[in-house]
Order: structure tokens, then sequence, then C-alpha cells
């Protein structure tokens, strides 16, 4: 019955706390105080509630009884009023140090009361706070001896403090060697009988705490002992704990390499390796052909650099190669010894050339020969190089009597090593007649491969090696495309695009769920300003869960400036295949969801003694949650949300001006890459402007803080607070050209402005009266270019001139990226202006006045460039419903890359390969997207 009372007491308080009636809920703690019920709980509450108030007199208040009830003798052990200390000193920054404080002083004042005990390691292993935990763990292992878990705790703690960057350098030294003696006692423990080994409480017993053990010795540079640790009877491999498990081997290698035991590591990979003729042997032969073991052995040769042991190594890998001829890694293994030998003045480069010549031989129906010669033909010189090439292409010849799934891989392979090191490789000396001939000679190939029959009851059509001769014809296209652009290398660019794309439309007929020619697509409708064909594209990838993380930005990377509004809605698909707010919204998800799963796996993986995938998981966690995609998707969901509307997106302000440290996790190796080693990737050349990154987020941060201050005005409830301004000539300075467009440059230079004007309205005294001034004659200037270069004349701006397509000389047909992207930044600015004027000369505002004759002008300006905006879309738009636009782009396609003389093979070839029905769908598809982007664009409001 009591607890039913106190009970219903306590909730009358929270319901007048969740009400925000904080007057309400003090009085009531106050009148039970008086009736005599004169706690600790009630206190802490109180102050929790004081804490809570916006004006600072209150909070200090609250936060000085708190700080006092913290250092109050004796210690207070109420776990109830223990958790509200800790809700209040949580909220507060630099008090981890009283939080420790409250819980270690708790936890001495009753050390018998493991609920405490473990609410306090709780507590502090959620909040990442390793040397609060690791002084929990410690505690508990001391006061509950028998409870195994609580050992391994404070070892694992030790360790997380021990790796943690923001340790001091004394703290890791300290309890590096905490968790190194800690855990060298565990393994010294185990009894040389198994059978006993469960009553040995403190020994390691699992192949998890070897794991950890051995990431202890790692991380304390101790690789010799790991190997040695591994060779012994009661925990080495042989163990009953580990049981000859292949992933300790791993480690072993690991170990030696590291340590740099090569006499020893040698012996051992042989000892891996050695030949066997029972079946048992070959078995284990199978197992132990590991590329680890092999580039251990290869090492070990190296470094102990003995005439004598490299030939013994030599002979041993022949041996090998001759017992398993289709051994990838040892052949691998002896091209490596013969490029070291040739890097060391060992051995002449044609050795290395013969090598070369001998794996191709061995491989030339396998796909992956290109990559694994990638690492060792650039070492040729410039003749054995074209004599390679040219041994390869003759060696064509017998690849007709290739059959199955082979068939054609070796055409591909050396159509791979031409464009790497002929085409790619002397770009500047390569001629039109030379790509044409490639690009033809690859479509043709592509033609002459027989793909499987499709069984009526398959229900996907798998991709074959042949797909890459596409991709491959596609690359060369857009690779060079730019050679011969007469001045024009945009518009000749955006043509070779659309080439290229139906060639890829085409290979998907086939193959319609080839990763490779779908994310090159999406890249490639993204450059075309076919936002809604890249979305429906995208969608194919069927991007799951981390990819998120890794893959996702290939869309997402300045969709809010290319195609912020939803695509017409495609039957049986899902919102977020053709609205991109929807999409980033369901990544956004994806990273909240993934933090309340880690953090679930974190507490199993605790309690299950899972060390290693525990450190994992805390890492996982750590880089998603300072991720750059993630505060990225944030900045850019509400981005679209202000120039094209839609659910509010206030939940991800916090996210968005987050400024806490950023792990970039972006992938590109999705994308096929058959350029040169060391110089840029495909994909690079290919990209929707810079790669953003700190300046791009800084600049976004920056104007996402104006929108949210010119809200806060019209709400009458200012929001000042500090904020990191961007230094013009720092985070929008030249350097900038390397993360930012131009546009992105410009739009973020006004907008600063903007953010000093709206900062000066809101009543912040950082801004002075003279700084308005400057600020707003800059915006009216920026406004008058923005006409200037938006002014029609017969149909053409300047605007439209740099930033469109043209399948006609002068005449702009349909808008690249670069045409959308500029307009969606300039309505942005041109929004937060045209909100300024108008909070400005709204009768009544209690914002701050600014000079009446810029307001006034400034309105006029704003509107002016929304209508020019507005008369360039729908001029650009009637450009594509004109008659002969769709004969025009299928002659496009179809018109090779120069003069009629140079494009027949190339047309033919093409005419050949591609579908007309199908390209004709292309080709009407992309009009509707390009139609669907403009449309986008008229739908922006002020």
């Amino acid at each position: 019955m009591a607890d039913n009372v106190f009970h219903r007491r306590n909730q009358q308080i929270q319901d007048a706390i969740e009400g925000q009636n904080m007057k309400q809920a003090l009085n009531l703690i106050d009148k039970r105080v008086k009736k005599g019920e004169d706690t600790v709980f009630l206190k802490a509450w109180k102050a929790n509630i004081l804490s809570c108030h916006t004006d600072n007199a209150n909070r200090q208040r609250g936060l000085a009884d708190t700080l006092e009830l913290c250092q109050r003798e004796p210690a207070i052990t109420d776990i109830n009023a223990l958790d509200i200390l800790h809700q209040t000193l949580s909220r507060e920054e630099g008090q981890e140090e009283a939080l420790r404080k409250l819980w270690e002083r708790a936890a001495k004042a009753k050390s018998q009361d493991l609920n405490l005990q473990l609410k306090w390691f709780s507590y502090a292993f959620e909040a990442d706070d390793w040397k609060s935990a690791q002084k929990a763990a410690m505690s508990l292992q001391n006061n509950f001896p028998r409870e195994r878990k609580f050992y391994f705790w404070a070892i694992f703690l030790s360790y997380l403090m021990a790796v943690d960057t923001a340790s001091s350098e004394a703290d890791r030294k300290l309890f590096g060697t905490l968790a190194y003696r800690m855990i060298s006692k565990a393994a010294e423990s185990v009894p040389s009988d198994p059978d006993q080994l469960l009553s040995a409480p403190r020994a390691i017993q699992t192949s998890e705490e070897m794991i950890l053990l051995i990431k202890i010795f790692e991380s304390q540079g101790r690789h010799a002992e790991v190997a040695k640790i591994l060779d012994t009877e009661n925990v080495g491999l042989k163990s009953k704990i580990l049981n000859n498990e292949w992933s300790f081997v791993g480690l072993k290698l690991i170990g030696l390499e590291s340590a740099g035991m090569w006499s020893e590591g040698l012996a051992y990979t042989r000892s891996l390796l050695a030949i066997s003729d029972d079946e048992a042997g070959r078995e284990a032969l199978q197992a132990h052909d590991d590329w680890a073991v092999w580039r251990l052995l290869i090492s070990a040769t190296e470094n102990i650099n003995n005439p004598e042991t490299t030939t013994q190594i030599q002979n041993f890998i022949k041996d090998f190669i001759n017992f398993q001829p289709n051994s990838r890694n040892a052949q691998l293994a002896q091209l490596e010894l013969i490029s070291w030998g040739v890097e060391s003045g060992k051995l002449e480069n044609k050795q290395l050339f013969n090598a070369c010549k001998e794996y191709l031989d061995r491989n030339k129906a396998r796909l992956y020969t290109f990559g694994d010669l990638c690492r060792y033909i650039p070492a040729l010189d410039k003749t054995l190089l074209s004599e390679f090439i040219d041994y390869q292409l003759k060696s064509l010849s017998e690849e007709s009597q290739a059959q199955g799934p082979f068939k054609g891989v070796a055409k591909i392979n050396a159509l791979k090593v031409e464009y790497c090191f002929r085409l790619a490789s002397d770009e500047r000396n390569i001629s039109r007649q030379q790509v044409v001939d490639f690009v033809s000679r690859c479509l043709r190939a592509y033609r002459e491969t027989d793909r499987p029959a499709q069984s009526e009851s398959s229900s996907a059509i798998e991709s074959q090696p042949s797909d890459d001769l596409l991709v491959l014809a596609s690359m060369c296209l857009i690779r060079f495309s730019g050679l011969w652009a007469d001045g024009n290398e945009g518009n000749t660019r955006d043509m070779t695009l659309i080439r290229a794309a139906s060639i890829l439309d085409r290979l998907l007929l086939d193959s319609p769920h080839n990763y490779q020619a779908l994310l090159l697509l999406v890249r490639i409708y993204l450059l075309l300003g076919a936002g809604s064909l890249a979305l429906s594209t995208f969608s194919k990838l069927s991007v799951k869960n981390m990819q998120f993380e890794t893959v996702a930005h290939n869309l997402f990377t300045r969709l809010a400036t290319i195609h912020p509004h939803p695509a017409p809605p495609v039957e049986g698909a899902e919102n977020k295949d053709f609205d991109p707010q929807a999409a980033l919204v369901h990544a956004l998800y994806f990273y909240r969801h993934a933090d309340v799963t880690t953090s679930r796996n974190r507490e199993k993986g605790l309690d299950l003694g899972a060390y290693a995938n525990l450190q994992g998981t805390i890492d996982l966690q750590r880089r998603l949650r300072e991720s750059v995609c993630q505060r990225m998707w944030a900045l850019e969901v509400r981005r679209m949300q202000r120039l094209v509307g839609g659910d509010s997106m206030n939940r991800y302000e916090e996210l968005a001006q987050n400024e806490s440290p950023l792990l970039d996790q972006r992938e590109f190796i999705a994308f096929m890459n058959c350029e040169p080693p060391g110089t840029p990737k495909f994909e690079e050349r290919m990209r929707v402007g810079p790669l953003p990154k700190g300046r791009w987020m800084v600049s976004s941060r920056m104007t996402d803080h104006l929108f949210s201050i010119l809200r806060s005005i019209s709400l009458q409830k200012p929001g000042l607070r500090d904020i990191s301004v961007p230094n013009p000539d720092g985070n929008l300075g030249p350097a900038a050209e390397s993360e930012m467009t131009a546009a992105e440059i410009e739009g973020a230079r006004i907008n600063l402005n903007l953010l000093k004007v709206a900062l000066f309205m809101g009543g912040s005294k950082s801004v002075t009266s003279d700084e308005i001034d400057s600020c707003l004659a800059q915006a009216e200037e920026w406004l008058e270019s923005k006409l200037k270069a938006l002014a029609l004349d017969n149909d053409i701006s300047q605007t439209m001139s740099n930033t469109t397509i043209c399948l006609k000389p002068g005449k702009p047909s349909a808008p690249s990226w670069r045409y959308l992207h500029e307009m969606f930044i300039t309505f942005e600015s041109v929004k937060a202006m045209s909100q300024i004027a108008a909070l400005a000369s709204k009768k009544g505002s209690k914002t701050v006045k600014l000079p009446g004759g810029h307001v006034e002008r400034l309105g006029e300006l704003t509107h002016q460039v929304y209508e020019s905006i507005r008369k360039n879309t729908r001029t650009l738009k009637s450009h594509i419903s004109e008659s002969g636009m769709l004969s025009d782009l299928i002659e496009l396609i179809l018109g090779g890359l120069g003069g009629e003389d140079e494009g027949k093979e190339l047309r033919a070839e093409l005419v050949e390969t591609l579908d007309p029905s199908a390209m004709e769908m292309f080709c009407g598809s992309l009009m509707e997207s390009w139609e669907e982007g403009l449309e986008g664009l008229m739908r922006v409001s002020l």
C-alpha cells in the first residue's frame, strides 16, 4: 500500500514535468518535504528539475545542488537518487569526473550491493566511458570473485582504455600493462589437463578469450609472444580450446610477420604447404592454400634475402604448381618473387615478362586475370609492355576452343589490358580512330559471345562475364570523349554520356541485375540531369543496411540540388524508389535503428563473452554515429524540404547541426576500374562535382542554420545560439574547390551574408549595422548578376548556354545536372532573401529594423530572379517537347564519335548491337525524366 502511494505521488510530479509545468513539480516536492519526507531522492529530483529550467540562474542552482549531493557524507547509495543525479550530470558538459566519483563513492560505501555495482558499470559502458567502466569492472571482480565474467570484463575494459585514442598516453600505458598482466595470468592458469578446465574460473576457457589475449598482446607490440603462446599445449593451436581452428593459424602468421621472425615463418609456412599424396593430406593442403600463408612465405624469403634460400623457395613453388596446377595463390607467389627479384636488380625485366606470359597462358579464361596482372605489368619497360599486349591479342585465335562459362573471358582480359596499358596510359597520343576501333571491337565481341539460355521458370537472370564488354565500351566512350571536344568539352561529354547510357541500357536487357552497370547508370543519369531515372535505377540495386553508409552516396550526393522532388509514382515500387525525401528518411532510419541494435548487441556480447565481436560492434557504433554520410543526409533532407515542401524535418535539426568529428566510409569499389595503377580511378573522372567533405559540411550547416534562425524569428522565438560561421578565406577559399561546386561556393558566400543579416534581425550583438549595409549591398549585387545571366535572348540565356545539353550547335535541348544544380542552389538563396524581406517589412514585427531602401529593393530583385529562373525553365522544357527531339537522340546514339567517315564502323556496330525498340523507349524515358526535373524546378515557390 505504501509503495502504491509513493508511486502515485511520484507520478504527479512526473506528469507536471512532462507538461512543462516545472513550478508545479517543484511545489509538489516542497509539500512532501514539509510533511517530513526529506529524502535524498526528492532533493536529487528537485535539483534535476531546476537544472531543466530555461533561465540560467535556476539551471546553475540545480547543478550546484546536484554537485553538493554528490559530495555529501555518507555517500548516497539509494539507486533511485543515483539515477536522477546521473541524469542531471549527463546533461552537463565537463561533469564526467563528477559522474565517476558519484558511482565510485556509492560502490565503496555498499561494496556487496551487486545491483548498484552493475548499474554503475552499465551506465559507464553504455556511455563509452571506458575509464569509469573499467573501475566498475575492477570493483565487481574484486567484490564478487566467484563470477568469472567480471574478471574478463575488467581485462576487456582495460584493453579498451589502452587502445582508445581519447585516452592519455599515461593511461594507455597503465591500462595496457594491466590488461597484459591479467590476461597473461589467465593463460597461465589454464590447467594441463583439459578435463580440469572448468574448475579454474579465472583461466582462459574459450576461443573468444584467446582472441582477446592476442589482441592485447598485439596492442602491446608483443607479436613474438603471440606466435609462442599459439605453440603451447595448454592454449595453443592444438589445445582443446582452439582445436586447430584456422582463424588462429592466420593470427599466428600475422604474429610471425609482425615480429620479423622470418626463419620461423618460412619453416611454418613450408610445413603448411607441404605436398602430400594421401587423401587427408590433399584436403589439408587445399585448406592451407591461402594467400595469407603464401604472403608470409614470400615476405620471409625476401627478408632473409639469401640466394640459397631464394632458390629453394623458387623450386618449392614450382613443385607446388606442378602438383596443384590450378592454384592461383601459388602462381601469384611465383610472380611476386620474380617481381621482387627484378626490383632488387637480381633478375632481368625479361624474366618478369615471361612469368606474366606464363600466368596469362594458365589463367586467360579467368576473369580475375586482369586484376592480378595489373600488379606486375607496369614494371615492364615500354617495349616489353607493348609486346605483352600484342602477345595477348594474338593468343585470342585459340579462344574459339573455349567453351562454357569461360568462353570469351580471354578476349575480355585482353581488351582490359589494352584499355589500361595502351589507351589510358598514353591518352595524349591516342587517336580518335583507336578509340572508335576499341569500342567497336567490344560491341562485336559481346554479340559474338554466346549467352546461356534462360529457362522460363528462372526468377533471375544472372550476370555473365561478357557483360564486362559493354561496360568497358561505355567506359571507353566516357573516358576519352573530352579529348576532341573542340572547346565544348561539357556538351561533348553530355552527348557521350547519352550514348554510353544507351549501351548500358541494352546490357540490362540481358543482365538486369548487373551491379556495375546499374551503379554506373545511376551516376550517368545524375550527370545527365535525369534524376527520376537515377532513382528508379538505384532502387534495382536493393541497397540495404550498411550500404546506406558505403554505397548510397552514389545517389544521394547533391540529389537535393538535382532532383529534390518526387518523381511520378511507379507501380509496385515503394515510396523511397521515386521520392528522394522518403529515400533519405529511410537511410536516416537505418542509422537510428543501427544505433539501437548495436547497443543491444553490445550488452549481449558482454554477457556471452564474445569480446572480439564486441569490440567490432563498439567500433561500428562509433563509426556510424560519426558518419559523414549520416550528417550529409540530415542536411540534404532538410534542404529538400525547404525547396519543395513535404513533411517537417525538424527532427533532424540536432543531427544536421552536430559539429563533432566525422568519419568517412564511402566506397567506390563497385565501379569497374581499368585505369593504370597510381592514376585516378574511372569513377573519379565522372563525379557529380567534387566529393563533399569538411568544407561542404561547414557551408551546408551554415545555410541550414540560416533557415532555422529565420523560422525562429517568424515564430518570434529567436534561436541565436553560438555557431561556427565559415571564414570566407578559409572554408570558402580556393581550397573549397576540391569539395564544392562553383555554384555551392557562390551560394555559401551569399548565404553567409544573409546569416549575418538574420542574426542582426534576431538581436545578436555580434553583427554591427555597418556590416548589415555591406551584406545587403552584396546580396543586391548578386541578384543583379543573376538577372543578367538569366536574361533570355532568342530563347537562350548565358546560364542555359553554359549548363545545358545541346543536341544541335547553339541550341539548348535539355538540362544537364549543372543547370538543375545551379538553379536549385540559386532558389535556396533567393528563398532566404525573400523571407528576410518579408520579415523585415512585416508590420508589428519585433525584429531589429533593416534599412528600408535595401528591404524594398531586395524584395523586388528576388521576385525578378525567381521569375527569370521559371522563364528559363519553361523555355528549356518547350525545347524537349519539340518535334524531332526523339529522332535527334536516336541519331546521336548511333552517330559514333566524329564525322561520317570516322563513325561508320562504330555506327554499324551500334546498329547491330542495340535493339531499336528498346533504344526508342530509352530515349523516351530520358526525355520524360528531363521534363520531370524541369517540372520540379517549376514547383519551387518563394
